[in-house]
């Protein structure tokens, strides 16, 4: 075994959730011993229930194309550690990896210091790299929740915050006002706030603006007064314009069919502006780099195309969900698919019941269930039972078409299929993963026709992302 995979392995063996968390000072005690890596680098602080990964990447791409060093800082990865930490859009390097993991382990053992937890781990070694890397600029993307995440140890010059939706109620609360509280948790000091609350609606903006006004932050803006005006929609993406309380921007694209990443821009880009005021960049100027930046923005599992007619998306809440469903309607009524089917897998911990439920809004011609390989998945069969008792003909008539599989929780036909294995599940959606199907062109554009969406889950995706290697 690579010293590499030795790493990962030790690393991958430390608990992911975990309901105490530890004081910031055993964190800041790793921070000092490194030097205090995060200081003279402008630090973006982004929390949320959905989006901030996108708005992250957004922010990165406008630095990156601003001529900055950007380091970026992601959670969760989809199939390597390394998609967390990443320099100019590079993910850190294997061998920089097990440097910057040796190096925090012989801190802890030097200085006889507490075990860090998985993601502050993590965290920590991201810092050391951008200090190493001699990044100018950080964004990092909260774990969970923000009051308490390892990413709230240190000191932001910008604060940004993304819809907020119910989701890890167990650790942030059972209310929309106690899940936007957590998230406003970040905003630690005077900066400038930026967020965009969504489905979070009115009582969550509330939560925010308060949060900032207690910490005196200089400016503060809500960009869910913005208007968003779509102009032009294609199988290539998105073009739109937009106006906050202090600009707008006219044709702005995307190349993405994903509805939903037009707001995240929009948080993105108004937060970006407090980075770049007009005596760096004119409004003309500010405005040409925005549209090169989004015109190549990408991000994984995110509506993400990743064959003709099948998209990955990780929508694993009830609004995201909601969401997807938004955009899978616009790209079916604007397409020329025949057909529509699902591939269905979630962690056992998430509210599934309600996640279908926003699913089941689209007319699915076949459905299937399946599981990812992990502790915290779901069984297929115990997806099929959850659906079971989902009134889902209150939200469509799909319901009508429904054929639900015998005990064995698994068929090979009919409306509803049940698998555990997503290899499977793929066959039984009629594509084949990790060698060529030896089917023709025209074949394979026939089944191009038919939509299908692989969600419920990022899990899922990062398993759907290592069969497609």
């Amino acid at each position: 075994m690579s010293e590499y995979a030795q790493v990962v392995r030790a690393i991958l063996a430390i608990p992911k959730f975990t309901k105490e968390k530890h004081d910031f000072s055993v964190l800041r005690s790793y921070l000092d011993a490194l030097g205090q890596p995060e200081q003279g680098r402008r630090i973006v602080h982004v929390a949320g229930t959905n989006g901030k990964g996108s708005v992250c990447r957004m922010l990165c791409g406008i630095l990156q194309e601003a001529g900055r060093r950007c380091g970026g800082f992601f959670s969760p990865h989809l199939v390597r550690i390394n998609e967390r930490i990443r320099v100019s859009g590079v993910e850190i390097p294997d061998e920089e990896l097990v440097l910057g993991y040796e190096t925090v382990n012989r801190i802890k053992v030097q200085k006889d210091l507490q075990q860090l937890t998985f993601f502050e781990l993590l965290f920590v070694i991201a810092l050391w790299y951008f200090q190493k890397a001699d990044v100018q600029d950080i964004v990092l993307e909260t774990g969970l929740g923000g009051r308490l995440d390892a990413t709230t140890s240190i000191s932001a010059d910008l604060f940004v915050i993304t819809e907020i939706g119910m989701d890890h109620e167990e650790y942030l609360g059972d209310t929309i006002e106690k899940i936007a509280g957590e998230k406003a948790g970040i905003i630690t000091g005077d900066s400038p706030v930026v967020f965009q609350t969504g489905n979070g609606g009115a009582v969550a903006d509330r939560v925010i603006a308060a949060k900032a006004e207690e910490c005196g932050c200089r400016a503060v803006l809500n960009c869910r007064n913005a208007k968003i005006l779509h102009r032009e929609r294609t199988v290539h993406g998105i073009d739109f314009s937009f106006e906050n309380d202090y600009d707008s921007y006219d044709h702005v694209f995307l190349p993405t069919q994903a509805v939903y990443q037009t707001e995240n821009a929009v948080t993105a880009v108004s937060a970006a502006r407090f980075l770049f005021p007009e005596q760096v960049f004119s409004k003309k100027e500010f405005h040409q780099l925005v549209q090169r930046a989004l015109g190549s923005f990408s991000w994984e599992g995110r509506l993400q195309e990743v064959m003709p007619g099948v998209f990955a998306d990780g929508a694993h809440n009830p609004s995201a969900a909601r969401r997807l469903t938004e955009s899978l309607r616009e790209m079916y009524a604007q397409g020329d698919h025949t057909s529509a089917q699902i591939i269905f897998g979630a962690s056992g911990d998430k509210d599934i019941q309600d996640v279908f439920r926003e699913l089941m809004a689209f007319p699915w011609d076949r459905i299937i269930l399946t599981s990812y390989q992990g502790s915290r998945a779901a069984s297929a069969e115990e997806l099929r039972r959850i659906m079971e008792a989902s009134d889902v003909s209150e939200v469509s008539d799909v319901s009508e078409r429904i054929q639900v599989s015998g005990r064995s929780g698994k068929r090979v036909s009919g409306e509803i299929l049940v698998t555990d294995s997503l290899r499977e599940a793929l066959q039984l959606a009629g594509i084949s993963v990790g060698r060529g199907d030896g089917s023709g062109e025209s074949e394979q554009e026939e089944r191009s026709k038919v939509l299908t969406l692989i969600t419920g889950s990022l899990y899922l995706v990062g398993e759907l992302r290592s069969l497609l290697r």
